[in-house]
This record gives C-alpha cells, sequence and structure tokens, in this order.
C-alpha cells in the first residue's frame, strides 16, 4: 500500500487530487477494483476510465482538461511500469545450492547466488554476485555470468559463453549452440564445419523464452548491451548486434550479419547473412531484408523497400482483380473492332 503522493513522488509526477489517498494496487481499466491506480495512456482510453472502478488514475499532461484524479507526468506508460514494479517486486532467493544440483570442478561463485534443483555446472564455470539459476538450468564448461543475472528454468549455455550483468533469460532458451555450418564435399555429402567461436550477451539483455543464438564458427556471435530479444527468436553464428535493440518473435538473422544500435526488428522479420544494418533502423512485421540497408532506415515488405513505396505496391496490388477484369473487357472489345475492320 501507498499514498497516491508517494506513488506521484516514485514517478516524478504531479499529484492531481487528495495526495493522501491510499492506492492500495495497480490494474488495467477493465479489471481495477476501487483503491486502485490504473492507467490512461492515450485520449481513445478515456471511455473505458469513465467506466473503470479505479480509484486514480496515470495520464499525459495533455488530458488534464478531463480531470481524471491521480497521478499527471509526462510518460504515464514508464510511470505504470514502476509502480508495478512497487507493487510487484522481484522475488529474493535464499543463498546456497540446492543438493540435487551438479557442479563441476574449479567452479567459482559470488555473494548471494541461488542456484536451484537439478542445474548442472560444468567445469571452470564462474557467476559473479547475485545469480540466479533456476531448476533445470545447464551451464556447459567455461560459461561466465555476471552479477545479478537470471537465469530462467531449462535454459542451456553451451561451452565457452559469456553473459554479461543484469541479463534475463527465461525459459526454454539455448545460447551457444552450433552455428550452422557445411560444405558440400565431392561426393555431395555435407561436411560440418566446427563451430569453435563462442557467444557474448552483453549486460542488461533481455531474452525471451525458445530463443536459439548459436556460436561463432571462429571469434565471437555477440548481443550488444541493453538489446531486449522477444521469444522465438533464432540469431545465426557470427551476427553482431548492437546496443538497445528490439527483436519481435520469430524474427530471423542469417549468419555473419552486422546489426546497429537501436534497431527495431518486428515480428517474423527475416534478415539475409553477410549484410549490414545501420543504427536506428525499423524493419516493418515480416520483411524481408535481402541487401544491406543504411542507418535510420524504414522498411517493409517482402523484399523490403522503402515503406512508403511498399505501402504504394500494396494499394495497387489489391487493384490488381478491377483492372485484370477491365483489361479483358478491353481485349474483348478490341477483338470486335478488329472483326469488324476485316
Amino acid at each position: 500500500m501507498a499514498t497516491l503522493g508517494e506513488l506521484a513522488s516514485l514517478v516524478k509526477g504531479k499529484v492531481v487530487g487528495e495526495s493522501d489517498l491510499e492506492i492500495t494496487g495497480v490494474s488495467g481499466l477493465d479489471t481495477a477494483q476501487p483503491g486502485e491506480i490504473s492507467l490512461i495512456a492515450a485520449a481513445k482510453m478515456i471511455t473505458a476510465a469513465r467506466e473503470s472502478k479505479a480509484s486514480a488514475f496515470i495520464f499525459p499532461s495533455n488530458l488534464r482538461e478531463f480531470n481524471f484524479k491521480g497521478i499527471e507526468v509526462d510518460n504515464p506508460r514508464l510511470a505504470f511500469a514502476q509502480i508495478l514494479w512497487y507493487f510487484y517486486p522481484k522475488k529474493v532467493y535464499p543463498e546456497g545450492i540446492h543438493p540435487s544440483a551438479v557442479v563441476g570442478e574449479d567452479f567459482q561463485h559470488g555473494a548471494d547466488c541461488y542456484i536451484g534443483p537439478l542445474v548442472s555446472i560444468g567445469d571452470r564455470v564462474k557467476l559473479g554476485d547475485g545469480v540466479i539459476l533456476h531448476p533445470g538450468v545447464v551451464l556447459e564448461d567455461g560459461v561466465e555470468i555476471g552479477d545479478e543475472t537470471e537465469i530462467k528454468p531449462n535454459v542451456t549455455l553451451c561451452s565457452g559463453t559469456k553473459i554479461g550483468k543484469r541479463v534475463i533469460i527465461h525459459p526454454g532458451t539455448v545460447i551457444g549452440g552450433d552455428g550452422f555450418g557445411f560444405e558440400k564435399n565431392s561426393q555431395g555429402k555435407h561436411f560440418k564445419v566446427p563451430q569453435v567461436g563462442c557467444v557474448v550477451i552483453e549486460d542488461d539483455v533481455e531474452i525471451g523464452s525458445n530463443v536459439t543464438i548459436d556460436r561463432a564458427t571462429t571469434g565471437q556471435t555477440i548481443i550488444g548491451a541493453g538489446t531486449k530479444i522477444d521469444n522465438l527468436v533464432q540469431i545465426g553464428h557470427n551476427v553482431q548486434v548492437g546496443k538497445d535493440n528490439i527483436m519481435v518473435a520469430m524474427t530471423g538473422i542469417a549468419g555473419s550479419t552486422k546489426v546497429g544500435d537501436r534497431v527495431t526488428l518486428a515480428g517474423q522479420a527475416g534478415i539475409n547473412g553477410h549484410i549490414t544494418i545501420g543504427d536506428d533502423t525499423v524493419v516493418f512485421a515480416r520483411g524481408m531484408v535481402i541487401s544491406s540497408l543504411p542507418a535510420n532506415s524504414v522498411v517493409s515488405g517482402q523484399p523490403a523497400r522503402p515503406h512508403g513505396e511498399d505501402m504504394r505496391i500494396q494499394a495497387a496490388t489489391g487493384k490488381l482483380p478491377e483492372l485484370l477484369k477491365t483489361i479483358r473487357q478491353l481485349e474483348k472489345r478490341v477483338a470486335e473492332l478488329e472483326g469488324k475492320l476485316n
């Protein structure tokens, strides 16, 4: 529980109404109960807010005229997230190693680490302070994990993987599996290329469930600091991802591609191998990028083109049935005229 004034101070907002109003929780507009605070992120939510049972709202200054009580703030979505963390803080795990965990030789760990049931730790593994390993995690030989990183159940970090500080990896993800490398021999058989590099995940990265990030053939596959990766993303060997990227579910990046900083790859985006994606680029959902893109590109389509151009193509494509009908009518008319001339 907190007062409206305390929450406003937390998010650096302005109280509108009673500062000592007690807030018992936070919820969505349609599920909020009396005593709870909810979010009005934009004007289109006003009708739902009028019908909500919430006692207070988080809203931007341009909605001040609607006389809502609560917290006025520049970024209401960010404030909503901060208040969610206040009411639902991270679980604190007890320090220690569960008796069912299997630990290899030369294992090193810092203070306040939690190693859960059935965790498997190989040789020469190093953990920083406050690392959390949930049940069923597998750390192969030579894995290193930085301070305050949390590895969720059934994640596998293959040999030599390096994980930075404050990283979160969700269940079922595999990092450092072999890259997909084969060469055809003289008999037409696929000869496996050894994958002897590693994966480096820098600080403050979050990786969703069932993501696969392949180890480099030689050298490193790198995920830059602050990048957030959704579920079911595939990143090939030797890919270099910059800082603060967003990769939405089912995106795939082929090997040896370089992705700049602050790039957004929307759902099911496909990125060809051995190309470069410039800083601050946006690839719309299902965009198929087959060649390098300069910084600040905004593309969509298959193959990906500048978004405005692709929208014009899509609009024209929708008119094709009508155009085809017109062409057939014209062909019939031309045939009739030719018959009369003959």
